[in-house]
């Protein structure tokens, strides 16, 4: 890499440093591995974690004349995306502000008295197949502007770890261990024990590879000494393309006892599907009501079938 563009890079990660191939940068604690190019074409992209299929990309949508409105972000960007209410949830205050901040450089007045803010609309932004990029379709020729476009990439690509903390409330009154970044269809955001049974909560897009994807937040559990038997409730009012796949009932249907009974009327899930070895408990979207997700889980450990304690 050029000095001048680490250098420059350096000045807004302190620390950042080469690994092989990668360039290694610090931000809200963690580490973000990074690649950079000013030729053939500008470029920038972070790794990010497992996203489970979900694609975003924005571009400057400049109208080539002057405007009444006041400037706002929706204003600046077109967005595409496969799924709205995931991309809502993804640009937070802090992308927005990145993005808007990477889009102006620095000009020069004729009369030199005044500092100019220009706007450069030739980068596109995109997050796909969990990378974060950044990309304009000619040779860059500022570091500093690398250095911009870095800014706004480890912003978006931080977004899980912001994310991550927006849980951590919910995980003190589970009493739950909590991740230090959310996984789409990946790690667990929390892990809760009861007595021998352990509750993984995760969110994700997809329940299978044909599925287009919608946000879900799922508990699940592994079924001890399990007899086959299985289960399927879904809410009245869920859409029918958000429904599981279908379960397979051979072994039986499993008896819903009295605590089952009032646990499933306290957490009222989306989903409710016991198979031969596994409980999935979901929830549509992403859900934090604590009186709710506690029931999914007591749920969740109960037909687990491991021995379990009394959550206080």
């Amino acid at each position: 890499m050029l000095p001048a563009l680490l250098s420059a890079i350096a000045e807004r990660f302190p620390g950042a440093r080469e690994v092989g191939e990668w360039l290694e940068v610090t931000a809200e604690d963690a580490v973000y591995r990074a690649r950079v190019a000013l030729e053939p074409v500008g470029s920038v992209s972070v790794q990010v974690p497992a996203t489970d299929g979900f694609e975003l990309s924005l571009k400057w949508t400049d109208r080539g004349q002057s405007s009444t409105r006041a400037p706002s972000f929706d204003d600046s960007f077109l967005v595409e995306t496969n799924d709205i209410a995931l991309a809502n949830a993804w640009l937070d205050p802090v992308v927005r502000d990145a993005l808007i901040a990477s889009r102006y450089v620095a000009g020069t007045s004729p009369l030199h008295d005044t500092a100019l803010l220009l706007r450069d609309g030739s980068w596109e932004h995109e997050l796909r197949g969990d990378e974060v990029s950044a990309r304009r379709g000619q040779p860059e020729t500022s570091p500093i502007r690398i250095a911009d476009m870095l800014v706004a990439c480890v912003a978006m690509a931080s977004r899980p770890a912001r994310w991550a903390r927006w849980f951590q409330p919910l995980g003190k009154v589970l009493g739950a261990e909590a991740a230090a970044r959310v996984e789409l269809g990946g790690k667990p955001i929390l892990r809760v024990r009861r007595g021998a049974a352990e509750v993984a909560v995760r969110m994700l897009r997809r329940l299978g590879p044909a599925d287009t994807g919608r946000l879900r937040l799922v508990i699940a559990a592994h079924r001890h000494g399990s007899g086959g038997e299985t289960l399927t409730l879904i809410a009245d009012e869920l859409p029918r393309a958000a429904w599981p796949p279908a379960n397979d009932h051979r072994g039986g249907s499993l008896v819903i006892d009295a605590r089952a009974r009032g646990l499933l009327d306290a957490a009222r899930p989306s989903t409710t599907i016991v198979r031969p070895h596994d409980v999935e408990i979901t929830f549509d979207g992403a859900f934090a009501d604590a009186d709710r997700l506690g029931a999914a889980v007591e749920l969740a450990a109960h037909w687990s079938g491991a021995p379990t304690a009394p959550y206080r």
